[in-house]
């Protein structure tokens, strides 16, 4: 099955997704982006500096990355003969979540570009991408700060200050939003508390849920 690990910035969704991936023998981890992913990282500098004008471009180009780099592992998936009744992808956040960010990035500018947005998302995503389980993992403000200071992406550091506010505004909507989406989409989900939890007292609750959670209504054990 596929199932995608969600949350805010810094919530430890990679961290779980690659615990998952190294639990589940023969399964499959699909992460956001990869480290050394130079668009990515130029457009994320550029939106933590506050460059103008590039909004609508770092989202487009999130989701249609994220689309076209899981139907590549779908097809991996298969050459390997893995099945999804018996084998796991696991997404390290998924293309419905980046609505959220495009919310409040935009929040700010007239509403014709969020409207413009909502058109875009609503021809890019394909609801047949969405996972047959979500894994949220919820933080508060605190501890997000200190896992963004302490994780070392340098632009991140470099701009907290003049993007608190922006994180502030992301991480108040950021959980409600997500609920929406989830049910506007029909995906399954659970939340996980991560207040006071290590990541292994984390990961041992991911297992559990997944281990039993009742796939069987999900389209793809129709498929192999």
């Amino acid at each position: 099955m596929i199932i995608g690990i969600s949350g805010m910035i810094g919530c430890g969704k990679s961290t779980l997704s690659k615990g998952l991936h190294k639990h589940f023998q023969n399964s499959m981890l699909l992460e956001e982006f990869q480290e050394n992913d130079e668009v990515f990282n130029t457009f994320l500098k550029w939106l933590y500096e506050k460059q103008p004008n590039i909004d609508l471009g770092f989202q487009s180009f999130i989701i249609e990355s994220l689309s076209n780099s899981l139907q590549h592992c779908l097809q991996k998936f298969i050459s390997l003969g893995y099945n999804h009744q018996q084998n796991h992808i696991f997404l390290d956040r998924f293309n419905l979540e980046h609505y959220i960010f495009a919310v409040v990035t935009l929040k700010e500018k007239p509403p014709k570009y969020l409207k413009a947005f909502d058109k875009l998302f609503s021809n890019l995503v394909d609801s047949s991408e969405n996972p047959d389980l979500a894994i949220y993992i919820d933080i508060d403000f605190d501890t997000f700060k200190e896992r963004i200071l302490k994780r070392g992406r340098q632009s991140e550091i470099d701009n907290y200050q003049q993007n608190e506010t922006y994180f502030k505004e992301l991480h108040a909507v950021y959980k409600d939003f997500y609920i929406n989406l989830m049910q506007t989409y029909n995906i399954p989900y659970v939340v996980i508390e991560s207040t006071g939890k290590n990541e292994y007292q984390i990961l041992g609750e991911a297992i559990e849920i997944i281990n039993n959670f009742d796939f069987s209504k999900s389209k793809r054990t129709k498929i192999n």
